[in-house]
């Protein structure tokens, strides 16, 4: 008997989450979100549209960075996550993370933009088992930080 209410609560489970996310096919998207997407990324590649509530997502590629921009019915963008480089982190950043983690060195960047707002999620290492993820806002404020 448990192991039965194992494999329903199992089910069950994966039940939620292939709700919360479904791939939809590209034509089912409407015109006008399709449209605007097009029209602002015309390079991307490798594009998929999934529904996420009444959002509409997509996620796709412009020169080896990932990108994934939440829509709203309306056609508004509601939020939009995208890799960068170290480089194309903010000056405020970079001066933060050189005085505050002295020796670390940035594996990978996410600016994530909700409202006109961004925050970047930067993951920090230091040898092979020291790493940080920590969350900066523009002003390179400390937002959180998570030892890995």
């Amino acid at each position: 008997m448990k192991n039965k209410n194992l494999i329903i609560a199992t089910l069950a489970l994966l039940g939620v989450f292939s709700v919360s996310a479904q791939d939809i096919n590209p034509n089912t998207v409407p015109e006008n979100l399709r449209t605007s997407f097009v029209q602002s990324y015309p390079t991307a590649h490798d594009v998929e549209w999934e529904m996420e509530g009444t959002s509409y997502k997509v996620e796709f590629e412009i020169d080896r960075q990932d990108y994934e921009i939440w829509y709203a019915p309306d056609g508004n963008t509601s939020k939009m996550e995208q890799e960068i480089t170290e480089a194309d982190l903010p000056q405020s950043i970079k001066t933060a993370i050189a005085s505050n983690y002295a020796g670390y060195k940035v594996d990978s960047v996410e600016k994530t933009t909700v409202n006109g707002s961004s925050v970047y999620e930067v993951e920090l290492e230091k040898g092979w088992n020291d790493e940080k993820d920590v969350v900066f806002n523009d002003s390179g404020n400390v937002l959180s930080e998570v030892n890995d």
